[in-house]
This record gives structure tokens, C-alpha cells and sequence, in this order.
């Protein structure tokens, strides 16, 4: 008996530090207006010494991340210190990168100095084809660059979310997309 009830003690002080630790790292996601509140904390990779990422979810399926390093907000490259992943229907439709009064920001050292990329799927059934054999390799595969095929379009915007005019349409191979859609790199 005595160890079922160390067993509860041990499980409620867990998540009462979990609970506690989502409300420390709130006041970050409160910084930023574009991202809709209440949030919920879906990941946290801290350790103890308070570095680390932390991702929050809402109802709207948007992912605000962002990192620490010794319990303070990391600025990135560019002074990126938030991003928010825009999710419709499971896909990624646009990511924005943010500095830490919560504004767009963008950055040179981006193709483009983009601080928003939209995402189209031109060609979905092909798309799915690709993303199943990238699934089953667990993103472990090496695959030809497929952006001539012209499956996934990307349009930048600025700072000012001002559409970045180009001369051609821009498009990314299937492996790219799959990885900003797992949320793989950081600025």
C-alpha cells in the first residue's frame, strides 16, 4: 500500500512541476498577439540548467516555439526569438519568424530576407506519394531534389507581410517541406 501511495505522491508532484513549469514559460507565449490564446504547453526540452525549446499549441493549430538558454528567451540568428507554424488540416500553410516584442522580423541570412514563408501543395496526391516513402525512412532517406516537378510552391514576405516579388515562382523539394513540416531547423 505504502508504495502505491509513492507511486500517486510521485506522479502528482510530476505534474504539478510540469503544470508549474507551463505556467513560467506562459509569459513568452502571452508576448505574442498573432498567436491565439488559451495555449496549451505540447513540448518542453529543458534541462536543468534552463536551456532548451519549448513549443505551445492552441485551438487555432498554431505552434509557437522558441528557446532558452539559462531561463531567458535565445535570440537566434537575425534576432529571430519566436516562430509560429500555421497548420491547416495537418499541412504546414506558414511560418513566421518573430523577435521578442512579439514582431515580424526578417532575415538576410534567408534566401530571400523573408519573414514569412506561405506554403502551397501544388500537387497533393504527388506530394502524399513522396511524404509516404519519406514517413516509412522516418525522414532517413536520401531523395533527389524534386522542386522542378513543381509540388510545393513558397511565397516571402517581408517584415511588413508584404508579398517579396520574384522573378519565377519559388518551389522546394518534398524532403524541405516535410522537414519545416516536423519543425526540424531552427534560425
Amino acid at each position: 500500500m505504502k508504495s502505491v501511495f509513492t507511486l500517486f505522491l510521485g506522479l502528482f508532484l510530476y505534474a504539478s512541476s510540469f503544470a508549474q513549469s507551463a505556467e513560467n514559460y506562459q509569459i513568452y507565449a502571452n508576448r505574442i498577439k498573432q498567436f491565439s490564446k488559451p495555449a496549451r504547453l505540447v513540448r518542453k526540452d529543458v534541462n536543468a540548467q534552463g536551456n532548451g525549446s519549448i513549443e505551445f499549441t492552441n485551438a487555432k493549430k498554431q505552434i509557437l516555439r522558441f528557446r532558452l538558454q539559462n531561463n531567458k528567451l535565445q535570440l537566434g540568428s537575425c534576432r529571430i526569438a519566436f516562430e509560429i507554424y500555421y497548420y491547416e488540416n495537418n499541412y504546414l500553410r506558414r511560418i513566421e519568424s518573430l523577435d521578442s516584442s512579439g514582431n515580424l522580423i526578417g532575415c538576410n541570412l534567408k534566401l530571400n530576407g523573408e519573414a514569412v514563408t506561405e506554403f502551397s501543395i501544388e500537387k497533393p496526391a504527388l506530394y502524399l506519394q513522396k511524404k509516404k516513402m519519406i514517413d516509412d525512412a522516418e525522414g532517413n532517406i536520401d531523395m533527389k531534389d524534386d522542386s522542378d516537378e513543381k509540388i510545393i510552391r513558397v511565397q516571402y514576405f517581408d517584415a511588413y507581410n508584404n508579398p517579396i516579388i520574384l522573378q519565377k515562382p519559388v518551389y522546394i523539394s518534398s524532403k524541405t517541406y516535410w522537414q519545416d513540416n516536423i519543425r526540424m531547423a531552427w534560425p
